[in-house]
């Protein structure tokens, strides 16, 4: 079995007896079981039942379970009705649901109305097995939904009292949407897997992706990747969409069913239009005004990101390699890393004009080959320059007692349209730099040549291939044990 959500009957079926003809009836301890163990495992609970609803909630919470159960439908009315309600304000489809009840005629009636649903007769011998078998399957997840579920909730309320249009209720919401780009997503690379894999009715490209093989994807500078945070004033929705783009073809378009009829798709859709002329979009697109995109450079999105974790133990190491940094990070295990991710980079020349400003917190690992580009210079550095820059930088951060291990690129490369000052010999010349440095400060400078872990046809010298980085990292890793050995020995 695989679901989001199980419906419940009460009378016959979550207890022994009638509530409605005054039994004292009996809770089937095995199935209430069951139910606080689904809540745990990422499988949300909610009933059908033709009972009174004060009733059957004083009922429930004598045995301390109405708060196990989301958007409950409790009335004297059809339950094909009444599931197809609890679908629809949960914003699921009826494959994802299994409805468990004892009457025949209220299973047949909920399958006819519900085309897909999945159905258990509480009076077979074989739904507790089934049950327990599933829930031996879902051993592996420790996530509860209940509260993702009851934010939902509580909108809806809001909603159906409000008396306003949908727009006018969306724009009273606050809603707030943050953008996360490239390997700033590494962190967040299981929950987009699992987004992409669990989603049904929302996943618009209708992708799979294999299992761990996110987090090199979007530490891949040739993938366009964007993660979708949503807040509003009932609460935080998470991680909630996910969308890649390679040479300008969409790859990945997911979203949480939790978001959907919020204008989330829509506005995000219309900043890849923005962005990518010429995708297609496979989802109607239209204007959102009532959604405010917040940075995710700001305080307000670090401060609500905190909030739901964690505290990160302080980094020892920032990789500065501009698009490549989020892949030295993964292959190095991100323990303890931090990286930069465009455009939030380092430019040695920003040492130049006031190294006070270079806010060094750790040992750093420096892909020299970004600034050998004219384009992070205001004007093309000499080697005099260049030197003067690169002794700053190693000296501001042997001044704070770290280390600086320096990514040195290929000088052999065939100079195929590659402009902007890059040539073989302005590579060699830099790379001296460095060399010189790292024999003046043995034991605090440290470089790793690039050259000796790629056999490949060398194009374009500052982008290497995702085998090569995996080498480079593992030098990486070892340099950098070593030296916090020898500073703690």
């Amino acid at each position: 079995m695989k679901a989001k959500l199980v419906i419940w009957d009460l009378d016959d079926t979550l207890w022994s007896g009638t509530l409605a003809e005054n039994e004292d009836v009996v809770l089937n301890q095995t199935r209430a079981a069951f139910i606080r163990s689904l809540n745990t495992r990422g499988v949300v609970n909610s009933i059908s039942s033709k009972n009174d609803f004060e009733r059957a909630k004083s009922q429930l919470e004598s045995f301390q379970l109405w708060n196990e159960f989301v958007f409950p439908e409790i009335a004297y009315l059809p339950k094909g009705e009444l599931v197809k309600k609890i679908i629809s304000d949960m914003q699921l489809r009826a494959p994802d649901v299994i409805f468990i009840d004892d009457n025949h005629l209220n299973l047949r009636e909920v399958e006819f109305l519900n085309s897909g649903i999945q159905t258990l007769n509480a009076q077979d011998p074989e739904t507790d097995k089934k049950l327990a078998d599933w829930l031996i399957s879902l051993e592996g997840i420790k996530k509860s939904r209940v509260e993702e579920y009851r934010q939902l909730e509580r909108k809806k309320i809001d909603q159906t009292q409000s008396g306003t249009s949908n727009e006018e209720f969306l724009a009273s919401c606050e809603i707030k949407v943050c953008r996360v780009r490239r390997s700033d997503n590494l962190p967040f690379a299981r929950r987009i897997e699992e987004l992409i894999n669990r989603t049904n009715q929302m996943n618009f490209t209708k992708s799979r992706v294999p299992d761990c093989s996110m987090a090199e994807y979007v530490t891949n500078p040739r993938n366009e990747t964007y993660s979708i945070f949503v807040w509003d004033k009932y609460g935080f929705y998470g991680l909630v969409g996910f969308s890649a783009v390679r040479d300008d073809k969409l790859q990945h378009l997911a979203y949480s069913c939790r978001i959907m009829n919020m204008g989330i798709e829509q506005a995000a859709a219309n900043l890849l239009k923005k962005e990518f002329r010429g995708i297609k979009i496979p989802h109607q697109v239209y204007p959102t005004p009532w959604i405010t995109f917040v940075n995710s450079d700001s305080q307000e999105f670090k401060d609500i990101l905190n909030s739901e974790k964690e505290p990160d133990s302080p980094a020892t190491v920032r990789v500065m390699a501009n698009c490549q940094s989020g892949a030295i990070a993964h292959y190095m295990g991100q323990s303890g890393i931090e990286w930069d991710n465009w455009p939030r980079i380092f430019k040695l020349e920003e040492i130049l004009n006031d190294a006070e400003k270079l806010l060094v917190r750790s040992s750093m690992i420096y892909g020299a080959f970004n600034d050998y580009d004219d384009r992070f210079w205001t004007t093309p550095p000499s080697n005099d320059i260049y030197r003067i820059a690169a002794t700053k930088l190693t000296q501001k951060i042997l001044s704070q007692n770290g280390k600086i291990f320096v990514i040195l690129p290929p000088e052999s490369f065939v100079q195929n349209r590659i402009r902007n000052g890059i040539s073989p010999k302005r590579f060699k010349n830099f790379n001296d730099v460095w060399r010189t440095l790292a024999a003046e400060n043995v034991g605090d400078v440290f470089t790793v040549e690039v050259s000796e872990f790629s056999d490949q046809d060398v194009s374009d010298p500052r982008h290497f291939t995702p085998d090569t980085l995996r080498k480079v990292s593992e030098r990486l890793v070892g340099l950098v044990r070593r030296s916090q050995a020898v500073a703690e020995a």
